[in-house]
């Protein structure tokens, strides 16, 4: 029996239909997961799939990078774009596993000067400030740490110490425990004997310390109470305060580490035209401010400020910038291409003794 008309341009409309249906645009983006890539999802992905149509699918790893350096000698693209921290930004685009990318030509430059701006590859998108944080319902008044030496010294601050299992950050730690000014940091660690510096001074508090590898880790060792006190990442502290209705403090005083994180595009996705796209949206000030008011971060984005709350405002460093040592140069970046290698083995075996 043949098919009614009607039926049959429902049929070709069906058929028309399915190949756009099945190769609707997408991106695929790889970051650390936790807290802040649901923020992420919400201030960015999600407005930005109703906004243009291309699905946003999200995968998570640890700042690997050789992660990308096996897609690219597979010719096996998994991502499209990644989130790299100076450092992987750096050799990601120096190794050719990044596209390079003239970012002005897509994103004011201006805004983004104060964080160093653009990079080769990398368009930075958020402030990511590395903290001496403590639960302070535990600890109280004299008992509350108010600096890294306060960290390093276990005899009036008894208990375990969360560290990040990295020598990058832990290494800059140390030296501020050392009595290095933040801002002079970089300076310190790249001159000769830095390194041995920070190493020596890492020997006094490591059989005290429990090492963390996630952000997730750095906060649950502080909640049970596994350690006193710990290094974290701010966006991680105020999500665990949010969510389990804590009381975690952050030392701005103390000083702090200034990590900048970079949007990167993997060399020849062929999605590339695509990945721009969401970049240049997450760094908006609209959506930048939307990840702020969530999660709390310093956008990296300056015209973002004056959307924000003064709620908002209050949790950032405030008058304390003047304490933050920042992840960036060419002196420091230089510094650990040519070194990193060598000083991720030494850490590794350093922490294995």
């Amino acid at each position: 029996m043949p098919f009614p008309l009607a039926a049959l341009g429902v049929l070709a409309a069906l058929v028309a239909a399915g190949p756009a249906v099945a190769q609707q645009r997408q991106v695929t983006l790889v970051n650390q997961g936790g807290a802040p890539a649901e923020a992420q999802r919400v201030a960015v992905f999600e407005p930005f799939t109703r906004e243009t149509g291309i699905r946003v699918v999200v995968d998570t790893y640890n700042q690997e990078l050789a992660r990308l350096r096996s897609q690219i000698e597979t010719k096996n693209l998994i991502w499209d774009i990644v989130s790299l921290n100076p450092i992987n930004e750096a050799a990601g685009c120096e190794e050719g596993l990044l596209e390079k990318i003239d970012w002005k030509q897509y994103i004011p430059a201006k805004p983004f000067e104060a964080v160093g701006g653009f990079g080769a590859c990398g368009a930075p998108y958020l402030i990511s400030p590395g903290v001496l944080a403590y639960d302070s319902d535990k600890l109280k008044g004299d008992q509350a740490p108010t600096s890294w030496q306060d960290f390093w010294n276990v005899e009036k601050f008894p208990g375990k110490r969360g560290m990040l299992y990295q020598p990058d950050q832990m290494l800059e730690v140390a030296l501020i425990a050392d009595g290095v000014a933040p801002p002079d940091v970089p300076k310190v660690l790249t001159a000769p004997g830095g390194v041995d510096r920070a190493f020596r001074k890492l020997g006094e508090i490591k059989p005290h310390v429990k090492w963390w590898r996630s952000g997730d880790e750095s906060m649950q060792l502080i909640l049970t109470g596994e350690v006193t006190m710990g290094y974290g990442w701010q966006g991680r502290v105020l999500a665990a305060n949010a969510t389990n209705k804590r009381n975690l403090k952050i030392v701005w005083p103390a000083g702090y580490v200034n990590a900048i994180i970079y949007l990167g595009v993997m060399k020849g996705t062929p999605r590339k035209d695509d990945a721009i796209k969401l970049i240049q949206y997450n760094l908006s000030t609209p959506a930048m401010a939307r990840y702020a008011d969530i999660m709390g971060l310093p956008p990296a984005n300056a015209d973002t400020y004056p959307l924000l709350s003064e709620a908002k405002r209050a949790d950032l460093p405030g008058q304390y910038l003047d304490r933050g040592m920042m992840q960036g140069g060419s002196t420091y970046i230089n510094f650990w291409l040519d070194n990193g290698d060598a000083i991720r083995q030494r850490f590794a075996t350093f922490v294995a003794q």
